[in-house]
């Protein structure tokens, strides 16, 4: 597996773990075993925000799309919808982060509960769709001289300080 392949699929390995980590704690919380922890949650959603929002869907936008575009143009369809979809992301992202408010506010959990497993669903969605069609679509159709790029794009911050 090539460099850039590899972190991508790292990079959502660590997104799926933070998304489940948050499910667990908030199933927890439902059950009764702990109390909420607001500053964990909205840890996590900093790491949300970090790392798919400003670090990953750029470097997919820029480099792994972009180069898929031209050399793949039946890609364009399937592209569109993963890059409106990052889009899509950070607005689910806000709308998660007010419910939490809400939840904090009201002591209504259900809410805040629904719309982390939407926004979870959506995610795990999303990178299937990378996975399953973008990435073996860059493997037959992208360059050794354009992995070259991409690799060193996502390679610029993989040991980025969360």
């Amino acid at each position: 597996m090539n460099t850039a392949i590899s972190i991508l699929c790292d990079e959502h390995r660590s997104i799926t773990a933070v998304l489940k980590g948050l499910q667990d704690r908030v199933a927890r919380v439902k059950d009764g075993t702990e109390a909420p922890d607001f500053a964990l949650f909205l840890s996590m959603f900093d790491y949300i925000e970090t790392l798919p929002e400003k670090i990953h869907h750029p470097k997919e936008n820029d480099y792994l799309f972009r180069f898929l575009r031209m050399r793949d143009p039946e890609s364009a369809a399937i592209l569109d919808i993963l890059e409106a979809q990052h889009e899509t992301g950070s607005v689910l992202l806000e709308d998660l982060r007010q419910k939490l408010a809400a939840y904090r506010d009201t002591g209504k959990l259900e809410p805040f509960e629904q719309a982390l497993s939407a926004y979870a669903e959506f995610n795990w969605d999303h990178m299937r769709k990378e996975e399953s069609i973008v990435l073996p679509r860059a493997e037959k159709y992208l360059t050794q001289a354009d992995w070259q790029i991409i690799g060193a794009a996502f390679a610029a911050n993989r040991n980025y300080a969360w």
